[in-house]
């Protein structure tokens, strides 16, 4: 028969209410006593029923991430696999679980339906635009959530963000000062929170050198390998060729690359590029890009810390974690940086 808390208090000489404690670890248990019940514990292979636990603390011990892209797209965007890396171990740490979905087209119905079901404890928000209606919904519903991101038009939140802007800012200063003055960027989504700061960041530091901002070099994608090969092709196919270019995710860079390598312009010798993310790939193409490194894994660890956080009835803050610019061989005259 399956071990109980009861058998495990009897051998230990303690009370059932002790067991539950270091179940729980709750710091209300000696440490003499904590190492009595945990041998017992592991002596019997004992495994807490989930189920129990969910029902006498009313949680389920689950935190809910809906993407609102396809799977396609998920399992292609190295950025979100490194989120999604860094937000499982957080969970685990505290020995929660996600519930992970894709939606495209109802979003806003399945955040209900996961809300009012009751299927999870708290929601993390990827993806978020400025005024963004999850975030209202899930104020109004009072559930726990921490926002991926700062969106504007929206109040009294918790999130987890990169300093995006100040990350662009040194992007585009690093291409001024290697002299570079027609310096396109392929920018996200345009309702993205993410993609207002980064072009923020590019035109403060156009508007510090004394650089007129020219429309035509602004371009919008959706940070994917195939956006930033076709808007680089469809530059060079009208003869417009850049001095640099400045991508808002390392894929679109790394697209762009590939186009300029098949019309016979070198990279980091007659154009320089520069992404954003410092995914592993950016280490690995040749030559190496130029990218603005953030800690994407980290971003992820610390949304599941501060949402577990919030559910356990925690005082949380917003947290903001700094880029860097690595300089690597895509950038005209760059050395390899690590």
């Amino acid at each position: 028969m399956r071990p109980s808390i009861k058998d495990i208090a009897r051998l230990a000489g303690v009370s059932t209410a002790t067991v539950s404690r270091v179940l729980n670890d709750s710091p209300n248990v000696s440490p003499r006593t904590r190492e009595k019940v945990l041998q017992i514990i592991r002596k019997l292979n004992y495994v807490p029923s989930h189920t129990a636990r969910s029902l006498r603390r009313e949680r389920t011990f689950s935190i809910g991430l809906i993407v609102p892209h396809s799977a396609d797209y998920i399992f292609s965007f190295p950025y979100l696999n490194l989120f999604i890396k860094g937000l499982s171990r957080g969970a685990r740490e505290k020995k929660y679980h996600i519930i992970f979905s894709t939606e495209d087209e109802n979003i806003m119905e399945l955040y209900e339906e996961f809300v009012r079901k009751r299927v999870v404890d708290g929601m993390v928000v990827v993806d978020v635009s400025d005024g963004d209606p999850r975030v209202a919904l899930l104020s109004s519903l009072k559930l726990p959530f921490v926002v991926v991101g700062r969106p504007s038009g929206v109040n009294d939140y918790i999130y987890v963000d990169t300093a995006n802007e100040e990350g662009a800012y040194e992007a585009v200063k690093h291409l001024l000062k290697l002299g570079h003055r027609k310096i396109h960027f392929v920018n996200g989504p345009s309702h993205l929170s993410v993609s207002r700061q980064r072009l923020k960041g590019y035109l403060k530091a156009l508007e510090e050198a004394g650089v007129a901002l020219d429309t035509r070099f602004l371009h919008q994608g959706d940070f994917m390998e195939e956006t930033g090969y076709t808007i680089v092709k469809e530059l060079l196919n009208r003869g417009d060729k850049p001095d640099a270019v400045f991508f808002a995710s390392d894929t679109m860079a790394i697209g762009g690359m590939k186009a300029f390598e098949e019309s016979g312009i070198q990279v980091g010798v007659d154009v320089s590029v520069v992404g954003f993310d410092d995914v592993p790939a950016a280490l690995m193409v040749k030559p190496s890009l130029t990218t603005v490194s953030q800690p994407i894994c980290d971003v992820g660890y610390n949304v599941a810390r501060l949402l577990i956080g919030m559910i356990e009835g925690e005082d949380v803050k917003s947290v903001v974690l700094p880029t860097k610019l690595v300089v690597r061989e895509s950038t005209v005259g760059g050395a390899t940086v690590e």
